[in-house]
């Protein structure tokens, strides 16, 4: 027969195996609430905007008053976008956002490609900074954090 010693270290064992279950269980609990958030939230963003690098070299004002002149760079990465877009800012954080009527696409902007879209109306903003905004998949990607001086 066993020895009440050795019924006592048997139930030590019993009950870290219940610990270790019952953690187990627990994550698993835990997994199958936030699998569904994260499933989700990765089907809403797009890869392309973390690999299509597109800056603003040039931001000059031209004869006419209230036109610039953009000169857009597109960096080596790959992806598609639908459309460039131009921030004009002025001094006073007042924003007017241009959107090409003819799409600046993957198409027309190449990796390594510069391209200059002349006489930008920046409307009834004064800008001294503007920056570009990139549309893929029907959503805007972010800001580029560095924005350009406009001269």
């Amino acid at each position: 027969m066993l020895n009440k010693n050795n019924r006592k270290g048997v139930s030590e064992v019993v009950a870290n195996i219940l610990i270790v279950l019952l953690v187990v269980v627990g994550i698993a609990v835990i997994w199958s609430v936030v699998k569904p958030t994260v499933d989700k939230s990765t089907n809403q963003i797009r890869s392309d905007c973390f690999t299509i690098d597109v800056e603003l070299t040039k931001c000059q004002k031209t004869a006419s008053a209230g036109f610039y002149d953009v000169t857009i760079k597109r960096n080596p990465g790959p992806g598609a976008f639908e459309n460039v877009e131009i921030v004009f800012e002025d001094d006073e954080g007042n924003v007017k956002r241009y959107i090409n009527d003819t799409a600046i696409t993957d198409v027309a902007l190449y990796e390594l490609n510069t391209l200059k879209l002349a006489n930008i109306s920046s409307g009834t903003v004064t800008p001294t900074k503007a920056n570009v905004v990139l549309r893929v998949g029907g959503q805007l990607c972010g800001i580029i954090p560095q924005p350009i001086t406009c001269t």
